[in-house]
């Protein structure tokens, strides 16, 4: 079955990192992956995140950054998104995109029917926080 994604979208410092936090401290016992975005060369959120210790060994943390999932790294994350999928070692994949980017923009990424017909991953739900 399609690894579900949530995809978490919002204005800079409307609470993203906040929220991927607390889902992250009340996951029970899924497996995540998690992809956080930042159109800066240095990404703070994922650095946040990693310092949390909130991943266990076995999760994954992924940095997208010098650019947006929405346009300059689409092909990017669509590949990293796959790449997750096919290793069948996650639950659940939640990203957290740049405050600057278009939330149905990246959504329209997981609406796109790959060569094969086989989707590998789905959206499972898309959280956009407003400050």
């Amino acid at each position: 079955s399609p690894l579900p994604v949530t995809l978490i979208s919002g204005f800079l410092g409307a609470g993203k990192t906040t929220l991927l936090q607390h889902i992250l401290r009340n996951k029970e016992s899924l497996k995540c992956a998690v992809i956080v975005n930042d159109m800066a060369s240095l990404n703070i959120d994922a650095a946040i995140v990693d310092k949390a210790e909130i991943l266990h060994r076995e999760e994954k943390l992924v940095q997208m950054q010098n650019g947006c999932i929405c346009c300059t790294l689409r092909q990017d994350l669509l590949e990293e998104v796959a790449s997750l999928a096919r290793s069948e070692k996650y639950d659940y994949l939640i990203i957290e995109s740049t405050g600057i980017s278009e939330p149905m923009q990246v959504a329209e990424t997981f609406a796109m029917v790959p060569e094969d017909g086989e989707a590998e991953t789905g959206l499972s739900s898309l959280t956009s926080l407003a400050q």
